[in-house]
């Protein structure tokens, strides 16, 4: 990608993304939820975690996906 500025040490842009996911595999497969963004060490938004529920045979209940993985 060449990115000129890119790493984490003192100096460098402080941009991140904190996804909901495990891995990287997992960010992409699920389409991860962005919980947080920062752009120049500064958080600039912030969302509340993904939940899935199901409604079912007198259940209802919240799912983590990657608990059966």
């Amino acid at each position: 990608m060449h990115l000129h500025d890119w790493g984490i040490a003192p100096g460098k842009s402080a941009h991140m993304v904190l996804l909901q996911a495990s891995n990287p595999i997992e960010a992409i497969r699920l389409r991860a939820t962005r919980l947080k963004v920062w752009r120049a060490g500064k958080l600039v938004a912030e969302s509340e975690p993904a939940v899935a529920r199901v409604f079912g045979a007198g259940a209802d209940r919240q799912i983590d996906w990657r608990a059966s993985a």
